[in-house]
């Protein structure tokens, strides 16, 4: 397994000039799919050949446009389907633009991963993996990927305002209640703590130096995720059926092991503590080499 990763590690360091690309055109393509196939109101942004096409120019731009190119397929979309929508969509979209040019948090790709992770059943896993390398301002970007998730579901159901356009009051009282539906949706409320409840815990532990840390934060961050899930919609009084939560949490179980032993995999029998000093400071510095098949450390 050892010389698998080294190997697999070796071959994309060397050809990332072409493997960079693809990973954020299939990355890319995934996420504008996943648009089209619930809400694909919209014939043009339907287009598979759209999708590609849009997916090809993301591989030549940074990853932060992404979410972008997410969020434009989401507003074409909604626009299609009808104007007060598209009115909601307006508003949710730049109030998720102002939200992560505020904290200036950064790892804007979440944003458009959390929805497709959501959709494949494996959104646990996003927390953990955020907790472990991305830091905990890796929050703000995930729940506003889950919020854009909630977001397309409820353009997947929605209905339009049957509204007289003589009538204001009756106009504003049906875009109020429009609102209010969506930013009081409990699930999104209890998707969104129990995410940041899991990056908090995931990141704490991380930091904690003892061996095995990653794995245990990793353990740990699913463990607390199921568990806010569940207490919180029973809080709220939703529906809980953990049956339907085994296999996404299991399966980003595995996923969480295997991204520890590709990227953090270490052995800690080999441990050194060295000391140095210079004009001003003193350095203790504690050495965990990671583990290297054994041809690679003959070498």
């Amino acid at each position: 397994m050892l010389r698998f990763k080294e190997s697999l590690q070796k071959f994309y360091t060397e050809n990332d000039y072409w493997t960079v690309p693809v990973t954020k055109a299939i990355t890319a393509f995934l996420c504008f799919l996943t648009v089209n196939s619930h809400v694909g109101y919209s014939d043009v942004l339907s287009n598979p050949l759209i999708c590609f096409a849009a997916s090809v120019l993301c591989s030549f731009l940074p990853w932060a446009c992404i979410p972008v190119f997410f969020c434009l397929f989401i507003l074409g979309n909604a626009y299609a389907a009808s104007l007060d929508i598209t009115l909601v969509a307006i508003v949710v979209l730049l109030l998720a633009s102002l939200i992560q040019s505020a904290f200036r948090a950064g790892h804007a790709v979440l944003i458009a991963l959390v929805p497709l992770f959501f959709y494949i059943n494996i959104p646990y896993v996003i927390p953990v993996i955020a907790g472990l390398s991305l830091g905990l301002m890796s929050i703000v970007p995930i729940s506003i990927g889950i919020m854009l998730y909630y977001f397309i579901e409820y353009m997947a159901g929605h209905t339009a305002i049957a509204a007289s356009q003589g009538d204001i009051t009756a106009m504003a009282t049906a875009y109020a209640g429009l609102f209010g539906n969506l930013f009081k949706d409990k699930d999104a409320i209890v998707a969104i703590f129990a995410f940041a409840l899991c990056v908090i815990i995931v990141f704490i532990i991380s930091q904690i130096p003892f061996e095995g840390n990653w794995i245990v934060a990793a353990a740990a961050g699913i463990i607390v995720t199921a568990a806010a899930t569940v207490f919180g919609r029973m809080h709220f009084g939703l529906d809980i059926s953990f049956l339907d939560m085994l296999p996404g949490l299991l399966i980003s179980c595995i996923i969480s092991v295997a991204y520890v032993f590709a990227f953090h995999a270490v052995d800690y029998e080999r441990t050194e503590r060295l000391r140095f000093e210079d004009d001003d400071y003193v350095y203790y510095v504690k050495a965990v080499p990671k583990l290297k098949s054994e041809n690679e450390d003959e070498v």
